[in-house]
């Protein structure tokens, strides 16, 4: 791995690639890295998102771009992290290899995985420029709350790695919440279904919200949007076990003993999920 070298005169294409990541592939220096708690480690592995494997080419942490003190302008703004690397290895080579690049919650929390995305898709090159490009998703993991993308430049024998990561905002939450709360009628509305069945929509390889609360009596469906099969089993087997959830299934399960119940997806370990019964 090298350091990062100012990029060509490539145009990133369609604008996938936020402006804020080309100012930064020319100013390395603009991304903090100050704060190690405000660092995720990030990698190529081997495999896929539903199966990582092992890590196949380190990538620079994704940390804060520029000093969060000194932000100016909507207050709900959703700031972006990023993330900036070269990579010694050709980008046909990267995509052949069925790697994925992993997002990690810290170096101190290395095994919670807060976004992913498989290297794959459609390699596009920039009018006048000879070099191809490839541009992923980056889904969250875990209700982490975190997304983003990729953008994966030829250059060579080497492949350049810009990274952009941004968490869903508090503040827009809670924004979003006033404004239902101001709505004549809504929290009555909604009042007798919430108050006994809570939905979790299983996808990107994550469950979301990854805790929730529920009643005592109250019950829980699991719905998988993902492509593949998925399971919520309670690290107490006796509190919960779906067995498997096909693609486009739900599972349901009713809750009577109150307390804190800490679940999983037996086929990719690192989902995790948390239900509070009170």
């Amino acid at each position: 791995m090298n350091a990062c070298r100012p990029l060509t005169s490539r145009t990133l294409r369609l604008g996938s690639v936020a402006a804020l990541t080309a100012l930064t592939l020319l100013t390395p220096g603009l991304a903090a890295q100050d704060d190690p708690a405000d660092s995720h480690p990030a990698h190529i592995h081997s495999g896929t998102c539903a199966d990582l494997g092992d890590v196949v080419l380190p990538l620079t942490d994704v940390t804060p771009i520029g000093d969060e003190s000194k932000r100016t302008g909507a207050t709900t703004a959703i700031p972006v992290q990023n993330s900036l690397t070269v990579v010694d290895m050709p980008l046909q080579e990267i995509i052949d290899g069925q790697y994925a690049i992993n997002i990690h919650l810290s170096a101190d929390k290395i095994d919670t995985y807060i976004a992913c995305g498989d290297i794959g898709g459609i390699v596009t090159t920039d009018e006048g420029e000879s070099e191809p490009e490839l541009i992923i998703g980056l889904g969250e993991l875990n209700g982490s709350g975190y997304s983003g993308i990729a953008w994966l430049g030829a250059d060579g024998d080497q492949t350049r790695v810009a990274i952009d990561l941004a968490e869903k905002s508090s503040t827009s939450d809670a924004s979003a919440a006033a404004a239902h709360e101001a709505t004549p009628g809504a929290a009555e509305a909604g009042a007798d279904t919430s108050a006994q069945s809570v939905a979790v929509e299983i996808k990107n390889f994550s469950f979301n919200p990854g805790e929730i609360t529920v009643p005592v009596g109250g019950s829980v469906t699991w719905t998988n949007d993902d492509s593949t099969p998925h399971t919520a089993t309670g690290i107490d087997r006796e509190v919960l076990q779906s067995g498997a959830i096909k693609p486009g299934e739900s599972f349901t399960q009713k809750f009577d003993t109150a307390g804190t119940f800490e679940y999983f997806c037996e086929f990719h370990p690192n989902m995790k999920g948390t239900i509070v019964v009170k």
